[in-house]
């Protein structure tokens, strides 16, 4: 769980400074006052601007690609690349042990 980057042991420790701090009937009153302040803040319309242009910076790079065709050659180029290169060379080599040991059979 994750709220603007802050794990939810971090901000347990926030809440136990904060009531040392401040006192329980403090800690209310503040509590409301910054819950107040974080709706403002995301019913904002600035807020949702930046929102949206977050979600574009994130999407860009996947339509820029889909828009030059590179996701096809992407594909082409991960379709050309050997799953393991090692079950290819074990196959040769495997090969390689039978001829070899045909040979020194019929001697």
């Amino acid at each position: 769980m994750d709220i603007f980057g802050i794990g939810a042991l971090e901000i347990l420790f926030i809440l136990i400074i904060a009531l040392l701090v401040l006192g329980p009937e403090q800690l209310v009153n503040t509590g409301k006052t910054i819950g107040r302040f974080l709706r403002k803040l995301v019913m904002s319309e600035s807020w949702q601007t930046i929102q949206q242009a977050s979600r574009e910076m994130r999407n860009l790079p996947n339509r820029l690609m889909r828009e030059a065709g590179i996701e096809e050659m992407e594909k082409d180029f991960k379709g050309m690349i050997i799953e393991d290169p090692t079950k290819a060379l074990n196959a040769s080599i495997k090969d390689e042990m039978k001829e070899i040991n045909k040979g020194l059979s019929a001697w």
